[in-house]
């Protein structure tokens, strides 16, 4: 293909020391990325390909017969329901313009960055999210189903154990995870019974556990509130909106990674170089893998915008 245009003369995009301030930028919310919900999924490949498909292995019957001396026992066979995963391409750009940029003493350059690797990460969280709310295991709050939840049929540590119960009794490996609203949250934090989340925190502090983007352990769980979390605006009885938290182990969730999402700066291809393109890429896509390990208590809130 021949030059966009005759008589062009190449130049670079951008300074040295401008690129090394947007890749920065951009790598500290990739970091919180890494630190957010984006690490509980344990089961990650990497590959070229379109799709990708995850072993998913029943468990073998326990041995409780006594082997027979010099016989040789008969070997049991593995059973497996293989899940694919078909890699989609998402991806988003801003276009900044030199005048605007100038005229704004450089504020652009520096918060475009930070603005484009912030949808970055709300994008893969807001993804992995909506994957576990398709969930098909599934916990009413003192409900028939989610269509009857009322505004009174909030999240309690009840709920909360009776999802970890599920949990045990698959065996789901450890450790647990739930991902949370904030106002859901708030009628689990508020409840002031002697099992509620207040006072099992305030007497058993010496073991509570606190991360990055997360707020402490209970029942069993690590706690990772998101304003990201779908509400389903008018859902429940009388419009009442509910809330999809879920609660999950290890292998519940895969991710297939054709290409990392990353920073891609483009640009100036215009006569003038008056305009560069800064966006994210990146071609992948997550899935629920081992279900059994993956559990969803719906719920309305107290806080919520129809309670």
């Amino acid at each position: 293909m021949g030059d966009f245009k005759t008589g062009m003369s190449g130049v670079a995009v951008l300074d040295a020391h401008l690129v090394v301030m947007y890749e920065k930028m951009f790598l500290i919310e990739k970091e919180n990325l890494a630190a957010g919900l984006d690490s509980l999924v344990t089961l990650k490949l990497n590959n070229l390909a379109k799709t990708e498909t995850f072993p998913k292995y029943s468990g073998l019957a326990v041995a409780t017969t006594p082997l027979t001396d010099k016989e040789d026992p008969n070997a049991t066979a593995m059973v497996d329901a293989p899940v694919t995963l078909t890699s989609l391409e998402y991806g988003i750009t801003v276009c900044r313009t030199k005048l605007a940029n100038l005229q704004s003493g450089g504020v652009p350059d520096i918060a475009i960055p930070r603005v484009v690797a912030k949808n970055m990460r709300e994008t893969l969280e807001t993804l992995m999210i909506q994957v576990g709310e398709a969930g098909s295991n599934e916990l009413t709050v003192n409900a028939t189903n989610e269509a009857t939840t009322a505004a009174g049929d909030v999240l309690t540590a009840t709920w909360v154990k009776k999802a970890r119960n599920k949990l045990a009794r698959a065996g789901a490996p450890k450790p647990w995870s739930c991902v949370i609203h904030p106002d859901v949250l708030h009628d689990l934090l508020v409840e002031t019974n002697s099992y509620g989340w207040t006072l099992v925190n305030a007497y058993g502090a010496s073991d509570v556990r606190v991360f990055t983007s997360t707020i402490p352990e209970f029942a069993g769980f690590t706690f990772y509130e998101s304003p990201l979390v779908t509400i389903n605006t008018d859902v429940g009885a009388g419009n009442v909106d509910t809330y999809h938290t879920q609660f999950f182990g290890q292998n519940a969730f895969g991710k297939f990674v054709v290409e990392e999402p990353h920073m891609v700066i483009s640009g100036p291809f215009d006569s003038l170089q008056r305009f560069l393109n800064i966006g994210w890429t990146g071609i992948f896509v997550y899935g629920l893998v081992d279900t059994d390990y993956h559990w969803i208590v719906t719920s309305s809130s107290s806080v919520g915008s129809n309670a």
